[in-house]
Parts: structure tokens; C-alpha cells; sequence
């Protein structure tokens, strides 16, 4: 076992090896392009960064009060030898995360150089154990300073530059002006407090991942270190509009995951603003008084006046949920919970009786078409933060409606469908405290109606049957084949939950339509290699969205088969086996079933006990060029019989990578001659060199990612 001096020396060399290092990657840090590996090291700052933090101010206390009760040298300059190299790692980590995240400005300046101090003066505790005890206790008030400073600038670029200071009421100023009078623009008063609420703490003037600052308009015009996020770029959609859309697992999705998410409104207006022009004078007097950003944005009040408080322990809602109704939270980490139902026929009250256990956490409920009673309403009117609600043509009468007026919070009802005469109404409207309400009743007249509409200029009457924008999408119809593998015929069912629905399909690549796809019947046969797209369509429902699968043929099985260029270390997976287990890999590229190549070239080879004739080849590949994960280039086939001395067979070129390239699984086949017929065959699948000028990451190197082969 190594003495404790030994275990000191070799920590020591790794001190006097790493911390030039350190210097030489902050001072040059701007030019460091990392690869994947290094980016993936660089993530390990924040959760690293916690244990010289805490052995820093166990340090210092030991300096400032215990020494006269040290103990052994040889321990003691083991353990500042470890915190110093603890430190100097974290260092090292927090500039490989800077670079591809991209921060600057003065408190990532002070946080950066302060973590490079701090890593400095643990390696220099090392040296002055032999100094008088007066001056080992200043460079320890010295190192305290350092790590609580930088620990501090850390934290302000982490949460943002008002991490600790107290508590703001809520009526302080979030830093953007409030603006009331007709001359407002829809920046200032919709988009402008928004960016103020969810971006600016990472895209602001102390703050700005990717060189990005959201706190004014001619920052925002500026863009990022990739050009303008406003108009669309090479894959026909803004960078900002894209990043706010993305799932929010994904790791572009913004705000990022743990942070304070948009809600649905927010959302719809940065993208109807975006998609109209994203004009920063427009002003929003000018919009039509029915325009759905005007809409959006006269009623919009920002996070700072409402509950901005995150809980991601919030318990599942899987049981309130059926194929009637589906309760989902507003956003990840809200406790605002909104309740759709649909499909009057099979309304089930014990579904809205079940919702009584989360009642006080529904803030909108959706039950047009539902055939109510009393009962119902006596249970929706449990839901006391009721803040939507749609009753149209649910068939309840008007004057049973006026209970709504007790639930204090609920500030936009629907009751189109639902007949009243006009008296009937302007008595549901007394002492009401709703902001808006939706009508259409065939008793009441038009005339009538504007009068009692004149009568209540604070509440937003809308006079129409509301009908077209609640038209339910229908669910997406299911296909219930296992495997997307089969060695010579296979037949594939399909399926949808709802009774009446129609199901249309194609296997020549087009979209299903209603008027000329096949409708399904029967299983489908397949013999070859085919791509299934189906569509639900069902009357009164707007259509499902396509879901589509591809299908391979998978005749032959070779003997053995190995990879002449290794796949990158992250995606080694089972190896050469991962192309021949029959397991497609799916859109998440890191479940195991992917072999991905960086900058080179994929290539391996299959072989036979005997020579096998063959007429074709495929590979299952995933492309995502938003990812810079390409097309695969080319194939190139060469064969022999002795594994050694190799013939060219064929080779299929692919047309380039295309800007519009859905995102997803593709195959890619390569034909043989005639008689072709090798107890080898080897492999060349090409990766593109780098991404080409029209892509944002241009010149950086791509990838290609394969999952299966397939041979007849």
C-alpha cells in the first residue's frame, strides 16, 4: 500500500502538469473548440464544484483557529494536495462548460478568474506550512475572500444576478416599464415582460449563453453568435421559435428544464408575434379588436402579479385521465391543472366526480358537448380556482348557470349553445366578475343582445356559436405490429380506440389522404421493404397527425460480422451486433441501438461460412439535421472470399443533405450486380467531411448514425 508522501508526489505532479494547463485554456479560451467528449466533462462543473467549496472553508478554519493543534505534515499536505487538484479540476471543467455555452460580461469574468484564484491559492497552501502563523492566517482571510467571491459570482450567473439579495414585493419593477396608453406597442406591453420574466436571467446584459441578449430590441436584432433568431433559417423556422417549441427534455428547449416555463398564452404570443414579422413599433391599438394577438395581449399579466413558484414533485395525474378526458398540468413544475373532456356519447360523471381530489388545483375545464345536470355543476362548482370554463352546448339552462357567479377566480366563460331570452342573460350578467363571455342562444334577438351588452362595458361579450376553434383533434390511430423486422411476409394490424373512425394508409411514401388512400379493412401484407403511413379521419373531428413506420425485409443472416473504424466511445453500444440483433433504434439516439460515427467513416465487415449470393443491402440510419446528425453519404460494397483482398462490388451515392430533412429513422439501400455472390463482404458507409455553409454549426463535423442492416 502507497505511503502517504508517495500519494502526495504523484498529486503534486498532477498539480505542476495541470494547473499551466489551466491558465493556458483561460487565457486562450475563446478559440477552444471541445468535441463531445470535453463538452460532456465541461457539465460536471456544477455538480463538482461543491466538494472544494466545502473543503475550502473547512481549510480555512483549520488555519485561522487550529493552529496550534495541527496535525501530521504529511497528512496535512496530503489533504491541501487533493483540494488543490479538486479545485484546479472544477477550473478546468467551468471553462470547458463556458465555451460551448458561450458566457460572458463582467460577473462571468469575475466568477471565471476568481475559480482560477481560488485554484491557485490551494495550490500555493501547499508551500507556506513552515510560514510564521500571522501570515498563514492572512492568506487564509485572503482565501476565504476568494472562495466566498467567486463561489457568489457563480451563483449569480447560475440564478441570476439577484441570487441573494431579499425578497422584491411583488409590486417592484421587474425592469421593464409598464405601458398603458393607446400608444403602447405589442412589444412593450406582451413580449418585452415576458422575456423579462423567463429569458433574461441567461440571455441578458450580465448573463448571455450564446452570445444572446433579450433585454432590448436592438440586442434582440443582433442575434446570437449563429446570426438572427427571429427570421427563419436554414430549416424554415426561427432559432427562437424553434428553441421555446422543443420538447422539454430536449436540451435546447428554453427555457431550459427548471427553470420557470411559459405558459400557454406566453407562448402563443411570442409565436403569433414572431410568425407576424416580430415588428417591435407596431402598435397594439392597430390590431383588429377580434385578432387573436390583440386578444392575447390585452388580457396578458406578466409572472411577476401571479404565483411564480416551481414544484417538480407534484404527484401523476395518470388516474384522472381515460379516453374521455385528459387532465394534464399547465407546464412542468405548475400545479395549475386544466381538464379537457370529449366525446359527449360516452360522458361518465364518475370521471368529473374523480377530479373532486384535485379540485382545488384546476384552473381551467373544458366539457362542451357534454350532456350535464345540476348534479355536474354541483361538482364543478367544488373547483374554487376555476379560472376557464367551457359549458357550450352542454345542456344545462342559463338560469342554473348563474351559480358560477360564486366561484371567485373564474374570468372567461363559454356558454354558446345554450338558449336564453335576452332578460335571462342580462340577469346572468348582474354582479358578474367574468372578463369575458362567449354566447350564442337562437332565442335571444340581435337587437336585444346589444342592448344588454351596452349595459356591461367591463366584461368582453363575444356573440357566436365559439364552436370551430373546440373542434377536437383526434388521437392518432395505433399500429400494433411489434417488430418493424421480418424475414419473408408480414402482416400488420392497425387499430383506434374510438368506434366510427376511419383509418387510411399508403405504402408508396405519400401522405393518407380521405379521398384516395386505401381505408383499412384487413391486415396488410407486406413482402418487401415499406414504409406505412397511416391518418385517422373521423366526422366532426379534425383528422389525426400521420404516424408512420418503416418495415424491413431481412432475408439473410450473416455468420459473423466485426467493425474495421470503431464508433464513437459515447455510442459503442453491443458493437458490430448492434447492426444484426433486430432492434431498430428509436428518436431518442442514446437508448442503446445506435452506432454513430464523427468525421470519419463508418466501415465493417459481414461474412458467411460459405459464398453467399446477395441482391441488395439496407441501413436503418436516424437524421436530425438541427443535431448535426446527416444522410448517410454514400455506400460503397466490396467483396471477397478470403477476407483479405477486397473487390469492388457497387456503390450507391445519396443526394445531399437537404435543409428540409425531416428529423427521424431512414433507409438507405445499395443494389448488387447480377450473380454477385462473396463469402465477405465489407462495408463502406460515408459520413459528410464537415456541415456544409447553410448550416448554422457550418464547418463543424458531422455525424451519421446506424442502427441495422438488413440483407436479400
Amino acid at each position: 500500500m502507497m505511503s502517504e508522501k508517495k500519494i502526495y508526489q504523484i498529486l503534486d505532479w498532477c498539480l505542476w502538469i495541470l494547473n499551466p494547463l489551466l491558465i493556458v485554456l483561460a487565457i486562450f479560451s475563446q478559440k477552444i473548440q471541445p468535441g463531445l467528449f470535453l463538452q460532456w466533462m465541461g457539465k460536471f462543473h456544477p455538480l463538482a464544484l461543491h466538494f472544494p467549496i466545502v473543503f475550502g472553508i473547512l481549510i480555512s478554519i483549520y488555519f485561522l483557529f487550529f493552529q496550534n493543534k495541527r496535525i501530521p505534515v504529511d497528512i496535512e499536505k496530503l489533504l491541501l494536495a487533493a483540494n488543490a487538484l479538486f479545485a484546479s479540476v472544477v477550473a478546468v471543467f467551468g471553462i470547458l462548460l463556458s465555451v460551448q455555452n458561450s458566457y460572458e460580461g463582467d460577473i462571468f469574468n469575475w466568477h471565471k478568474w476568481g475559480g482560477i484564484a481560488f485554484a491557485l491559492l490551494s495550490w500555493l497552501l501547499i508551500y507556506i506550512l513552515n510560514l510564521k502563523i500571522i501570515f498563514k492566517k492572512i492568506l487564509a482571510i485572503l482565501f476565504l475572500i476568494v472562495l466566498v467571491g467567486s463561489t457568489h459570482k457563480g451563483a449569480q450567473l447560475t440564478h441570476g444576478v439577484n441570487a441573494l439579495s431579499f425578497p422584491k414585493s411583488a409590486k417592484q419593477t421587474t425592469g421593464f416599464e409598464n405601458f398603458t396608453d393607446s400608444t403602447a406597442t405589442i412589444y412593450q406591453l406582451g413580449v418585452a415582460p415576458i422575456l423579462a420574466q423567463k429569458c433574461i436571467s441567461c440571455h441578458g446584459t450580465e448573463k448571455s449563453k450564446a452570445n444572446l441578449q433579450l433585454h432590448n430590441p436592438e440586442s434582440i436584432l443582433k442575434g446570437s453568435e449563429n446570426g438572427d433568431v427571429l427570421k427563419a433559417g436554414f430549416n424554415g423556422e426561427s432559432v427562437l421559435l424553434k428553441s421555446i417549441h422543443l420538447p422539454l427534455e430536449d436540451e435546447d428547449h428554453m427555457p431550459p428544464d427548471g427553470k420557470l416555463q411559459l405558459t400557454p398564452d406566453e407562448l402563443k404570443i411570442l409565436t403569433l408575434w414572431i410568425k407576424s414579422g416580430s415588428n417591435f413599433e407596431q402598435r397594439l391599438g392597430d390590431l383588429a379588436k377580434d385578432d387573436s394577438l390583440y386578444l392575447l395581449v390585452n388580457k396578458y399579466q406578466t409572472a411577476a402579479n401571479q404565483k411564480a413558484s416551481l414544484n417538480f414533485n407534484l404527484p401523476g395525474l395518470e388516474e384522472f385521465n381515460s379516453n374521455y378526458c385528459s387532465v394534464n398540468y399547465l407546464f412542468n413544475g405548475s400545479d395549475e391543472v386544466e381538464v379537457n373532456f370529449f366525446q359527449g356519447i360516452n360522458y361518465n360523471r364518475e370521471n368529473l366526480k374523480r377530479l373532486e381530489k384535485i379540485k382545488t388545483g384546476i384552473v381551467s375545464l373544458n366539457m362542451q358537448g357534454m350532456p350535464l345536470t345540476k348534479e355536474d355543476l354541483d361538482i364543478i362548482l367544488q373547483f374554487s380556482n376555476l379560472q376557464k370554463v367551457n359549458l357550450n352546448s352542454t345542456g344545462l339552462d342559463i338560469g342554473s348557470l348563474e351559480r358560477l357567479k360564486t366561484l371567485t377566480k373564474l374570468k372567461s366563460v363559454s356558454i354558446s349553445g345554450i338558449d336564453f331570452e335576452a332578460a335571462e342573460f342580462d340577469k346572468f350578467l348582474d354582479d358578474a366578475k367574468f372578463l369575458s363571455v362567449n354566447v350564442w342562444s337562437q332565442k335571444a334577438g340581435k337587437k336585444q343582445l346589444e342592448k344588454v351588452i351596452a349595459e356591461y362595458p367591463d366584461i368582453k361579450i363575444i356573440v357566436g356559436d365559439n364552436l370551430e376553434d373546440e373542434v377536437m383533434k383526434i388521437s392518432n390511430p395505433t399500429i400494433t405490429q411489434d417488430s418493424s423486422i421480418f424475414s419473408s411476409r408480414l402482416n400488420v394490424k392497425l387499430k383506434h380506440l374510438l368506434k366510427g373512425t376511419v383509418i387510411k394508409y399508403t405504402t408508396d411514401g405519400s401522405e393518407p389522404d380521405s379521398l384516395k388512400s386505401n381505408e383499412y379493412s384487413a391486415p396488410i401484407i407486406l413482402t418487401e421493404n415499406t414504409v406505412l403511413k397511416i391518418k385517422a379521419f373521423k366526422p366532426g373531428w379534425i383528422s389525426s397527425d400521420v404516424v408512420q413506420r418503416t418495415f424491413y425485409k431481412s432475408g439473410i443472416q450473416p455468420d459473423t460480422i466485426y467493425l474495421v473504424t470503431d464508433s464513437h466511445p459515447k455510442y459503442k453500444n453491443d458493437g458490430a451486433k448492434t447492426l444484426i440483433n433486430f432492434q431498430l433504434g428509436e428518436s431518442n439516439i442514446s437508448n442503446g441501438e445506435w452506432l454513430a460515427y464523427q468525421d470519419y467513416n463508418m466501415e465493417f465487415v459481414v461474412g458467411f461460412n460459405q459464398s453467399k449470393p446477395l441482391k441488395s443491402a439496407y441501413l436503418n440510419a436516424f437524421v436530425d439535421i438541427g443535431a448535426h446528425i446527416f444522410p448517410i453519404k454514400s455506400i460503397k460494397v466490396e467483396g471477397s472470399n478470403d477476407g483479405k483482398q477486397f473487390e469492388n462490388i457497387a456503390e450507391t451515392k445519396f443526394p445531399d443533405a437537404d435543409k428540409t430533412d425531416p428529423r427521424g429513422a431512414k433507409a438507405f439501400s445499395c443494389e448488387f450486380p447480377e450473380g454477385t455472390s462473396y463469402k465477405y463482404y465489407k462495408f463502406t458507409v460515408a459520413n459528410h467531411p464537415k456541415l456544409p455553409q447553410w448550416h448554422s454549426a457550418k464547418g463543424k463535423p458531422a455525424w451519421i448514425f446506424v442502427d441495422e442492416l438488413f440483407l436479400n
